[in-house]
């Protein structure tokens, strides 16, 4: 997923680098370029899950793979 500046002046980053650039170059504040869709189905299956697997469940689309699955569950 990547990460689009508020004031759409600076370059789109990954996780990773939004984390540690902070804000955007350009003063903005960086949020996600689409936000991920769940469909019904999806979350009526989470009713039952722990807080922590739906926080995975959840947080995972917006991480995109930067941290691994096994040290994020």
């Amino acid at each position: 997923m990547k990460y689009i500046s508020t004031r759409g002046q600076a370059p789109a980053l990954n996780f990773e680098e939004v984390v540690l650039a902070g804000l955007a170059s350009d003063g903005g504040l960086y949020v996600p370029e689409k936000l991920p869709e769940f469909s019904q189905e999806e979350i009526q299956q989470w009713a039952g899950l722990r807080y922590d697997e739906l926080a995975f469940k959840i947080i995972s689309p917006f991480v995109a793979g930067a941290i691994p699955d096994e040290g994020f569950a």
